[in-house]
């Protein structure tokens, strides 16, 4: 049995130092969290994102190429967008960034 909390792919949580950017139609973005299938960003006001909108960009992480991904808007809340991914970061980049994060972040507050 599975606790509905349950995630199903690892979400990784930055803090603000070293987030990564997304780049959507010539903006740039602070990159919250994100999963393989999923990811979190945030917005200045007045910038909108509508629930159901589709949004390809690119991820600028800090030590590898940009990652492209493609999904639909699932979730916005204050200035924060939640989009999950029909194509997503690879498993291999989620595991270079939670090893980047432990060896120069931790203990770094959210």
């Amino acid at each position: 049995m599975s606790d509905s909390l349950e995630r199903e792919h690892y979400r990784i949580q930055y803090p603000p130092a070293a987030r990564p950017r997304i780049l959507i139609e010539d903006r740039s973005f602070d990159v919250i969290d994100l999963s393989e299938r999923g990811i979190r960003f945030r917005v200045e006001e007045g910038v909108t994102f509508p629930v159901g909108r589709e949004v390809s960009g690119a991820i600028r992480f800090r030590r590898n190429e940009p990652v492209e991904v493609m999904g639909s808007v699932v979730r916005v809340a204050a200035l924060e967008v939640a989009v999950k991914l029909d194509v997503g970061v690879p498993l291999r980049t989620i595991i270079e960034e939670q090893r980047f994060l432990r060896e120069h972040h931790r203990g770094t507050a959210r």
